[in-house]
């Protein structure tokens, strides 16, 4: 009889050594539950969530894998008391679950635990099975695809998870005047040392070294559960987008995807305002004329340059390609009330285009939003994945860019020409790429709809 695999919980290194000097029964139990706290932060989208705060988790997450209602409220209050988690209290029934956090004393790099209870093992393997058979429907196929080959190399992706981290705290000791190198900087992540004094100092003159120690164990978390085969794959009911590990993985990890042959993504430039063309193009209520100067910026990819000029122009101050691009997705996806002074620069460029963003805001500011993600998301999953399919080739897929082997990029980029064009009249520019070319400027990791939260 094939013995039961033993699977892996990773809880901060800190954690481990309080509890290894602790007598308690079901040790198991509360490496589960730490490990979940933050297991569950790899569902974000992107790295746009940056703040260290509360994760709400319904009482169903923690029993699916702990069924027994007394021992998890026992070993939950347990690991409170002992101050090792903390729970917000206020919740609202069947709307808004409780919410965990660790305590930030014990932010730092994590370290995996063998779970030997069998029970446990055996429903970590049943949730894992039970994500693998989770129907999508008309991207079943890239779910498979997706099972079979997405793998990362995981000693690589955790060398540069370091050196993304050494880097933000290295700019906040600057900012803070003090000087510490690197091996001090890694003790100040791996609670090492001298880690204690200089996190003190640090978090007394900016409380941001915690969302970057968050950041840490969140990017480590994420490619864990890639190597342990713990992968998510479904739909977003809202919006029709493909929610997986690929789509929460920083840019800086894509890089460390493995594959046989070198990998290429593909993006639609301007690819929000080219959906919102697709929505306007036959709107009766929309300047021929605007509406013509618009469309040719979005489908040469110049739109935001364009906006770049202009902005320089009206306020005398320059701003960056992805500082415009968060400015106009703030004008897309806001309340009316908000960024008024945006929305006024804009609608003296594109007055009727403007007026419709309002009108379609009006009453929900997200209104916009789910609009342009359900004709993305139409288009790339609904429509175009199953033509590459039918073409031999199955990507992964990023929202509005495909990540595919570098001997099938030409006929994708041709492929999606056409259908684009077939689609909606005219066919958006497209950029094309290695994986491991991070370029400074590069947006495509950033989510309109996290870049909104951001204020």
């Amino acid at each position: 009889m094939k013995p039961l695999k033993k699977f892996r919980r990773y809880v901060p290194q800190l954690i481990h050594d309080e509890l290894k000097k602790i007598d308690y029964p079901r040790k198991d139990n509360l490496y589960v539950i730490i490990d979940l706290i933050n297991r569950k932060e790899i569902y974000y989208k992107s790295d746009e969530q940056r703040k260290y705060c509360f994760t709400e988790i319904p009482v169903a997450a923690f029993k699916e894998l702990l069924p027994s209602s007394d021992n998890l409220n026992e070993d939950m209050q347990f690991l409170i008391e002992e101050g090792l988690i903390k729970r917000n209290e206020y919740y609202s029934m069947g709307i808004k679950p409780k919410s965990y956090k660790i305590p930030r004393e014990y932010l730092g790099t994590t370290v995996p635990v063998i779970i030997e209870n069998k029970n446990i093992n055996k429903r970590i393997l049943k949730q894992i099975d039970r994500f693998r058979k989770l129907k999508v429907q008309s991207v079943q196929f890239a779910k498979t695809d997706y099972y079979k080959t997405f793998k990362i190399d995981i000693k690589e992706a955790n060398k540069a998870i370091l050196r993304n981290a050494i880097s933000e705290v290295r700019a906040l000791c600057l900012n803070s005047r003090l000087n510490l190198t690197d091996i001090e900087i890694m003790d100040l992540l791996d609670c090492k040392n001298n880690f204690l004094n200089h996190r003190l100092y640090l978090i007394s003159k900016v409380n941001e070294l915690n969302n970057i120690i968050h950041r840490y164990m969140i990017h480590k978390t994420r490619v864990n559960a890639i190597n342990d085969g713990f992968l998510f794959f479904k739909r977003n009911s809202t919006n029709g987008r493909l929610d997986t590990n690929l789509t929460s993985l920083p840019s800086f990890l894509r890089p460390y995807i493995i594959s046989s042959e070198k990998l290429m993504n593909i993006d639609i430039k301007n690819s929000q305002p080219y959906f919102l063309y697709t929505l306007l193009k036959s709107n009766p209520d929309i300047n021929p004329e605007e509406l013509k100067r618009y469309s040719e910026l979005v489908i040469e990819g110049n739109l935001y340059e364009y906006l770049e000029d202009k902005y320089y122009q009206v306020f005398r101050q320059r701003r960056t390609r992805i500082e415009t691009k968060k400015m106009l997705c703030k004008i897309f996806y806001s309340k009316n009330s908000s960024f008024t002074k945006w929305k006024i620069f804009l609608g003296s460029l594109f007055p009727s285009i403007m007026q419709f963003i309002n009108k379609t805001n009006s009453e929900k500011h997200n209104t916009l939003s789910i609009m342009l993600t359900s004709v993305e998301s139409y288009s790339v999953l609904d429509v175009m994945m199953p033509l590459l399919r039918e073409n031999g080739i199955t990507p992964y897929t990023i929202h509005d860019s495909f990540i595919c082997k570098e001997s099938q990029a030409q006929t994708l980029l041709d492929l999606l020409d056409k259908k684009f064009t077939e689609l909606y009249g005219v066919a958006p520019s497209m950029h094309a790429d290695y994986i491991d070319k991070i370029d400074e400027e590069d947006d495509s990791g950033l989510d309109w709809d996290d870049m909104v939260r951001e204020e």
